[in-house]
């Protein structure tokens, strides 16, 4: 069976809002700038490396072990056998970049995810069904959003501990409310849509009308922003780590790594250059996709007339 959007799409001869792009042009027609496909190469292969070194490790070409130190490549800078130089103690920093890709990444998905299925279900409930619903969650919303974040973040982990478990979630209180009020401001402008209005005559139940229509044209947006919220958890993650308050050494992260750097970055200024490069490149490219793909499946709203 159908859903009430198509059918209503079919009769009025228009195509839904998922079919058409930010410009109104059809999506056959939609066509993705160099940017964007530069972008997914590089989270591709971000992804692909973190996850063969942390399966293979030592045994991939020009990785070693991230805390062997070398005497004979104290502070060296970059060569071709160590790509991007050696860190105070002669580690090997493209080793413990890789090593630590694998804690910001962790992070930044897992902290994602669980704004996404809570504070996406949040908002959700609270755009459709309106009222008292609504009232609560967006006086979660803003009571959580008028706490300075990063003071929050560092009074969680300073009071639980500087323990994995405790980051994602101190983290999670972040990316929650922010998500829960775009999801939230999505259904408010699906359920006002024609095909939701005539299902509710129709006598479908709103639990289903909920799942059926507005989860499907809400859901593209919400993960759209969900590579802009990894992006910044990534940030506030390295931006913890550099001050000694993300997860407990000896665990690599690129925040230690340029914390270290900074100590001595008139002798090792790519301790501080190669990991905050490939936070740059990483962060940005999240913002690209998740911008282009916000763009792509906008969501428009649609007069009932």
């Amino acid at each position: 069976m159908t859903n009430v959007a198509d059918q209503i799409a079919a009769r009025s001869g228009e195509a839904p809002a998922a079919q058409e792009d930010a410009a109104g042009g059809p999506k056959s027609q939609r066509k993705s700038p160099l940017i964007f496909k530069l972008s997914v190469i590089w989270l591709v292969f971000l992804v692909v490396v973190t996850v063969l070194g942390k399966i293979f490790g030592e045994s991939l070409p020009l990785l070693v072990d991230p805390n062997e130190r070398n005497a004979d490549k104290i502070a060296a800078g970059p060569s071709w056998s160590n790509l991007m130089g050696n860190a105070t103690f002669g580690q090997d920093i493209l080793s413990q970049v890789v090593e630590g890709a694998w804690i910001s990444l962790f992070v930044g998905l897992s902290v994602t995810l669980v704004g996404i299925l809570v504070g996406g279900a949040m908002g959700l409930i609270a755009g459709y069904y309106r009222g008292k619903i609504d009232a609560m969650v967006r006086l979660v919303i803003n009571v959580t959003l008028s706490i300075p974040a990063l003071l929050l973040v560092i009074f969680i982990v300073t009071i639980r501990g500087q323990e994995l478990f405790w980051v994602i979630a101190a983290l999670s209180l972040l990316a929650i409310p922010a998500i829960a009020r775009i999801v939230r401001a999505s259904a408010l402008q699906v359920a006002d849509r024609e095909y939701v209005k005539a299902a509710e005559v129709l006598g479908v139940k709103k639990s289903v009308i909920l799942f059926r229509e507005v989860l499907p044209n809400v859901l593209p947006s919400m993960l759209s922003f969900a590579f802009l919220t990894t992006g910044i958890v990534i940030v506030v993650e390295g931006t913890l780590s550099f001050l000694g308050l993300s997860v407990k050494p000896p665990t690599i992260t690129w925040g230690k790594i340029i914390a270290e750097g900074q100590i001595k970055i008139d002798e090792t200024p790519h301790m501080v250059i190669m990991p905050s490069l490939v936070i740059f490149l990483t962060v940005l490219s999240l913002n690209f996709v998740g911008d282009q793909l916000l763009k792509r499946y906008d969501i428009k709203e649609a007069g009932i007339g």
